[in-house]
């Protein structure tokens, strides 16, 4: 999609995929014998994302105009989309796909007839009876090892099955890997049955993935809530060895067929055929697709995902799991945005690091200034006025788009490595105060970043500054609506 290679021939430049004819080296007509042989192709160019990114960014229009809901979406490049992805949701019956894996990761020897006689129904007609049984041997510690093994962030266990509560960034992430969560032995029963649902409840994606081609392995979830009607599903789509993960999650619905409504409307913008588009009209969409607000780009902050797709996200001051305790004012979006200067260096910092089988996981970047003002208070009143003005800022950085808070990871299945705990502000936080391999990654983070105009603050191993700095401290929101 972002680029056009060329085959070059002997003698002869061809557009892809054509075959090149070699000129004889003794000049204008072949010599006796002598036939037109091939010559060079092309590279083999690699299938375009599925998804298409206007088809993407249809269904996030979709999804912003339906109650209560929200979706995450990994293409087939595994590039995450999402509209508020890691918002939390009561599980309803989609948790049972969870079940399954964890039942048969416990599993020793042949699968006997009782072991089917539950999984077959909690699965494909979805019977609570049978989810009881097979929770009372897994329990939430199975369910947790599996959230893990996922690389769920958001999954809360609660003593029963139908406690869970998860986000549509999660159930992406575990419908992405499920096959390769269940041991090798069992892939195709989890196969067969996650994509034999009866057909009275296969009222959402795959109706719309087989007019497309693709084979859905899903799971759904309803009942009724204190807000309304809760209507989920989630799913892993396959085709000729290519896959995508989809979840949409939805609660407050008026009626259920309101939620299947949403389900559907997703579906069928995600696996429609794209409009062709106009190359002023594709520049405008590229800038859809990339996070924050006109008001964001006029003050020069663009997504750091501009430069580098591949940068991962964990952005703590837009959930509760921070020092505040709390989601901080401003950040309504999990958003990492920066001035362009500053995106387009770490970019270069990211494909450093890829080289070495290694990479960058944002944890602040752009800050509101009201969250730092918010920072400051939690601190006077909880009596740590002390860390203000060393570890936390009146005015930051933050605040001019220069600075950003980061981890390194692990390129190939991206754990974090081993840095020491983020915002612990004393000094252990201190770049240097460390040991063994926490002291080598923290120093490996360090050369990388000051390799390309990054200066890290000494006494938080975790933020550094671009050597250009913005000139105004701003209090642009991150996708609340009007400042």
């Amino acid at each position: 999609m972002r680029c056009l290679r060329a085959a070059i021939g002997v003698g002869l430049v061809v557009a892809a995929g054509v075959v090149a004819a070699a000129v004889p080296a003794t000049g204008g007509k072949p010599a006796p014998g002598d036939g037109l042989q091939s010559v060079e192709r092309s590279a083999p160019q690699p299938p375009a994302a599925f998804p298409p990114r206007a088809n993407v960014r249809a269904a996030r229009n979709w999804i912003r105009g339906r109650t209560g809901a929200s979706f995450a979406l990994i293409d087939t490049r595994g590039r995450a989309y999402g509209w508020h992805p890691r918002r939390r949701y009561v599980t309803a019956s989609l948790v049972k796909a969870m079940l399954l894996v964890a039942y048969l990761r416990t599993v020793g020897g042949r699968l006997g007839p009782a072991d089917r006689g539950v999984l077959g129904p909690m699965i494909r007609w979805s019977s609570n009876g049978a989810a009881d049984e097979v929770y009372r041997r897994v329990g939430d510690a199975g369910l947790v090892q599996v959230a893990r093994r996922a690389r769920m962030r958001d999954l809360t266990v609660a003593g029963h099955w139908g406690g869970v509560q998860f986000s549509a960034a999660d159930q992406a992430r575990f419908f992405r890997r499920f096959g390769r969560l269940v041991p090798r032995a069992r892939r195709g029963y989890a196969r067969h049955l996650l994509s034999s649902i009866v057909p009275r409840q296969r009222w959402g994606f795959s109706r719309f993935a087989a007019r497309a081609g693709w084979t859905t392995y899903f799971k759904g979830g309803w009942r009724r809530t204190e807000a309304g009607r809760l209507v989920h599903e989630a799913a892993q789509f396959e085709r000729e060895g290519r896959r995508f993960s989809l979840a949409v999650l939805t609660d407050g619905n008026a009626s259920h067929d309101y939620g299947t409504a949403t389900l559907r409307g997703a579906a069928r913008l995600l696996f429609r055929r794209p409009p062709r588009e106009r190359p002023q009209e594709a520049r405008s969409a590229r800038a859809q697709d990339e996070a924050g607000s006109p008001a964001h780009r006029r003050a020069g902050l663009v997504d750091v995902h501009r430069y580098a797709p591949g940068i991962a996200l964990d952005i703590t001051y837009a959930g509760t799991d921070n020092i505040a305790g709390r989601r901080l004012p401003g950040y309504c979006e999990a958003w990492a945005l920066m001035l362009e200067p500053a995106a387009r260096d770490l970019g270069r910092v990211q494909r450093y690091l890829r080289r070495r089988n290694r990479g960058l996981l944002v944890m602040d970047a752009y800050r509101p200034a009201r969250a730092t003002r918010a920072l400051v208070r939690w601190a006077e009143r909880t009596g740590r006025g002390h860390l203000v003005g060393t570890y936390i800022a009146r005015r930051s950085r933050h605040n001019l788009g220069s600075a950003v808070d980061l981890t390194l990871i692990r390129a190939s299945d991206d754990k974090r490595l081993r840095m020491g705990r983020f915002d612990a502000l004393g000094p252990g936080a201190h770049t240097l105060d460390a040991k063994g391999a926490v002291l080598r990654n923290r120093l490996a983070l360090k050369a990388a970043m000051e390799r390309f105009g990054f200066t890290n603050y000494w006494r938080e191993w975790w933020h550094y500054e671009h050597r250009v700095l913005g000139t105004s401290y701003l209090d642009i929101p991150l996708g609340c609506g009007k400042a």
